[in-house]
């Protein structure tokens, strides 16, 4: 159901609820008034009452006292807080009346008050004054979260992965998964990411508990099938692996389920969730090499089946449920009926473009599921935001009408993850708005968006978000999980794979653009005072799109040059020179920008993933910039009528298999 049309008495909701009511007048706070618990109130009403404490403090600097009464009539003007009511069908739903005297929160469970609460923060002026309004709220779906990539090169800090579950619950998102291949401290194991700043069993305890109390369930994920070379290529393990490409374990090998009960045992104890995601995603060389006559044996998809089994077994004795992404189901229709009931699959796909409604296959097989959009950040600057917003609307709807358990919105890093947090806000709270309450109100979003990330009331940091997120056309045909301007930023103009595929015009009306959005994005810091963080975030984004059509212009004339020596005189040759050279510097200061961000919430992690990519574009912008200043053309590559995007991808891995989980 759509949210109500928002009144002018109120400011604009993040979700946006699904009733509400203005009324005349307005609650008026002062300090020493009482926050309400009824006898008996537990932990979580206790928490719930000293975050409105804080946000009020926050807010307006009123202090509120908490206390405890078995009558509140009369107490005079007061704040109620009560959980345990029938309101709510989910536990997460609420009831909020704010009326001249008395402010009544009151939720079907303990994460429904905390709900109630962060909307009543909302509803905070800083005259100390609350609108007067009716408030009945619940969300769509019982599970609505976020799936943050740790894996492929960069790991969170402690301090960013508390700020992520603040986030989730002050936008009523309820679970939180860290998708893990390698990036756990295994005592067992200790090869395993030695070299990737693994997170250690203290620190997801304590993160687990942490959320807990914040009513945001950390899901346990970790790689259980493909996706394994992490781990493959190292000599204790390697020959665990299907086949050569060291990308899928062998689920033949007795060997294989030794070490993932070692992994499990380790690591599932150090979370609280009922849930586990097994993930089993993209193992492209299964059946292909050690494991191909259980294939024959079993019939297409069989392997994967036995595997699975096996692993929801090993979960299974440690009391989770287990979830798996569900691409390889697709791929064999005909076996849904041999899956396991008490698995949920994770249905997945990133573009706008998509039949969204084949999760009704599912539905058909009485298969629970999850429907699992992404935020289009990975391969990319700064996020397509448009197809993001599309895909995540179009993911949520159809999840809503075929029954979904919830949406999970996925926040990839592959080849490296130099894509920075602060860029994903927009989709994030995209997201939550959508698994809550449906499409938001023309406009409502943007400036509930900016006022509850940032304070800014004037709605510009989102509208910044949306300019920034449009500006990825280089000429090129578009590219699967990818933005044109990456491809160009971290091309060799050598081989020129993705640059000879742009097109001028294209290159210079984005760049255009771009200068215009960058000029908007340096004018606003003031918007970003509660988040400084992120504002450098978005700047080093239109820093480096600007680069990157600098450089798909230089790489096109420098191509033309190769292919027509005699089109450029000395003088021009030494301008397109001096250019490249510049342009190798720029991307240099760049890089050390990247690094700077990337510390301030990550550890040091696998950075020299990105470095190298970074290192490959400089060193040809410096050859190709020799090769003018020496007047010899090298020979230009043979042309390519149709760019491969994910070929190109893959020229930066050590080894030539996929690596990426969003493909």
């Amino acid at each position: 159901m759509s949210p109500a049309s928002p009144s002018t008495a109120l400011p604009p909701l993040l979700p946006a609820p699904r009733r509400v009511r203005a009324r005349p007048g307005a609650f008026a706070l002062r300090d020493g008034l009482p926050i309400a618990l009824r006898p008996g109130a537990d932990d979580a009403a206790v928490r719930a009452a000293r975050a409105l404490r804080d946000a009020v403090r926050a807010a307006c600097g009123v202090e509120l006292a908490i206390e405890g009464h078995a009558r509140t009539d009369e107490l005079g003007p007061r704040v109620e807080l009560q959980h345990g009511s029938a309101a709510g069908k989910l536990g997460d739903g609420y009831r909020l009346d704010v009326e001249p005297t008395r402010i009544a929160a009151e939720a079907g469970g303990p994460a429904g008050l905390r709900y109630a609460v962060e909307t009543l923060s909302q509803l905070l002026r800083k005259s100390g004054r609350v609108p007067a309004c009716s408030i009945d709220d619940e969300p769509d779906f019982e599970m609505r979260g976020l799936m943050l990539d740790v894996s492929r090169g960069k790991v969170p800090t402690p301090a960013t992965l508390r700020q992520i579950v603040d986030l989730c619950v002050h936008l009523k998102q309820n679970a939180l998964m860290l998708y893990t291949e390698h990036t756990f401290r295994f005592r067992r194991h200790p090869e395993i990411g030695a070299d990737a700043s693994p997170l250690d069993a203290e620190t997801l305890r304590t993160l687990a508990g942490y959320a807990a109390e914040r009513h945001v369930d950390l899901i346990p994920s970790l790689q259980t099938l493909g996706h394994m070379r992490h781990i493959l290529k190292l000599p204790r393990y390697a020959h665990l692996a299907e086949t050569d490409a060291r990308w899928t374990i062998a689920p033949v090998d007795p060997g294989t389920y030794e070490l993932l009960a070692d992994l499990l045992d380790e690591y599932l104890p150090n979370f609280r969730s009922r849930w586990f995601n097994a993930n089993c995603d993209e193992p492209f060389d299964l059946g292909r090499g050690r494991s191909g006559l259980r294939d024959e044996q079993l019939g297409p998809g069989g392997v994967y089946l036995e595997h699975v089994e096996r692993v929801r077994e090993m979960a299974r004795a440690h009391n989770k449920r287990t979830l798996i992404w569900g691409d390889v189901v697709h791929a064999h229709p005909e076996r849904i009926r041999d899956l396991n009931r008490e698995l949920v699959l994770l249905d997945w796909w990133y573009e706008a473009q998509h039949d969204f409604d084949r999760v009704r296959v599912f539905a058909e097989h009485g298969i629970a599921f999850l429907v699992c959009p992404g935020t289009s950040t990975w391969n990319s600057l700064f996020p397509r935001l448009e197809n993001s917003l599309e895909n995540i609307a179009r993911y949520a709807d159809s999840g809503r009408r075929h029954g979904a358990l919830g949406v999970v919105t996925t926040d990839w890093g592959d080849h490296g993850h130099y894509n920075l947090l602060g860029n994903s806000w927009f989709a994030y709270a995209f997201s939550a708005q959508q698994s809550w309450s449906g499409d938001p109100q023309p406009g409502a979003f943007d400036r509930a968006f900016s006022r509850e990330l940032f304070g800014d009331a004037s709605g510009e940091a989102a509208k910044l978000y949306r300019a920034l997120g449009e500006l990825h056309d280089v000429g090129m045909p578009s590219v699967m999980n990818a933005s044109p301007l990456q491809l160009i930023y971290f091309d060799d103009p050598g081989p020129a794979h993705a640059i000879a595929h742009a097109r001028v015009r294209a290159l210079r009306r984005t760049q255009r653009k771009l200068e215009r959005v960058r000029e908007r994005v340096a004018r606003a810091r003031e918007r970003f005072a509660r988040e400084p963080g992120t504002h450098e975030e978005l700047l080093f984004a239109a820093d480096a799109s600007l680069l990157a059509t600098r450089k798909g212009l230089a790489g096109l004339a420098y191509l033309d040059w190769r292919r027509r020596p005699t089109r450029l005189d000395a003088r021009a040759r030494r301008r397109l020179a001096r250019e490249l050279g510049a342009l190798a510097d720029a991307q240099r200061a760049l890089r050390r920008r990247l690094r700077k961000l990337w510390l301030a919430r990550s550890a040091a992690s696998n950075f020299e993933i990105t470095g190298r990519r970074y290192d490959v574009s400089i060193r040809g912008l410096r050859r190709a910039a020799r090769a003018l200043e020496a007047n010899r053309p090298p020979k230009p590559p043979p042309r390519v009528e149709r760019f491969d995007g994910r070929a190109f991808q893959n020229l930066f891995e050590r080894r030539g298999v996929r690596s990426g989980s969003a493909i």
